[in-house]
């Protein structure tokens, strides 16, 4: 073998070592990367558990009745459930509460308050009855 083709193989053999060990730091700096990225995966799942039981906690219904009777609240009658085509106009109620005061022509200032209209129709509850 000549010297030139042993100087060829021997710097092919150097630069195969060297992409070799870069390759082999490579992998090893991305499997320290994935098991970092495991590890806080792992510490998301722990704790979605954690706020999963503390969910199921908190909406017992147990637990939900007995704040409802501490802060004096009582279940819906059925005669207080409305459908919502019995509710008025979205703008009505914009205007309910407000007042606006105007002049009139004797020159005395008159206030004006607005309250929500109700429909025409008469409002029915679920079994038909026309409710007043």
């Amino acid at each position: 073998m000549s010297s030139q083709a042993a100087i060829a193989l021997g710097a092919a053999a150097l630069f195969a070592a060297m992409t070799v060990f870069e390759l082999k730091r490579v992998v090893h700096e991305r499997e320290r990367e994935l098991a970092a990225l495991e590890r806080a995966i792992a510490a998301e799942r722990a704790r979605i558990r954690i706020l999963r039981a503390d969910l199921a906690w908190l909406t017992r219904p147990e637990r939900i009745a007995t704040q409802a009777r501490q802060l004096g609240l009582e279940p819906a009658r059925i005669d207080r459930l409305v459908r919502a085509e019995d509710l008025p106009d979205a703008t009505a109620l914009l205007f309910a509460g407000r007042s606006l005061v105007v002049e009139l022509d004797a020159g005395k200032l008159f206030e004006l308050r607005f309250k929500p209209f109700r429909s025409r129709e008469p409002a029915t509850n679920r079994g038909g009855a026309v409710r007043p």
